[in-house]
């Protein structure tokens, strides 16, 4: 089953259960903001199959953003590569993917401070 991370409307990142499942709890380590955690859960994001950044209060957007733009990628390849059964070549592949959602949110996160006129997240 395939789900999703919508880092905004546009950018819509699908990915496996597994990996998706990895990169939120990973999110909900590395974000202890209970705003964003509260939000997902009252919005039923794990029932929709969809992880809707987009749609998260500030500043926690702003926070989960920075972990997926600069954290998400390595830190899955040294999980990876220490707790999995997966060949290099499978592992480099999903670091690739995860590469993209990355991308994703730098652009979405230049978007947002552009915005707000560069202040990060907002008042």
């Amino acid at each position: 089953m395939s789900r999703d991370i919508s880092v905004s409307a546009e950018y819509i990142w699908p990915s496996s259960t597994g990996l998706h499942d990895w990169v939120v709890e990973r999110l909900r380590e590395r974000v202890p903001d209970p705003a964003v955690w509260a939000y997902a859960d009252k919005a039923g994001f794990e029932v929709l199959h969809d992880f809707r950044v987009h749609d998260l209060p500030e500043p926690g957007r702003h926070a989960v953003l920075a972990v997926l733009a600069e954290e998400i990628p390595q830190a899955y390849g040294a999980w990876a590569r220490e707790r999995s059964s997966l060949s290099e070549g499978q592992i480099m592949g999903l670091v690739h993917d995860l590469e993209i959602l990355a991308m994703m949110a730098v652009e979405v996160r230049r978007e947002l401070d552009e915005g707000d006129g560069g202040g990060g997240g907002g008042a």
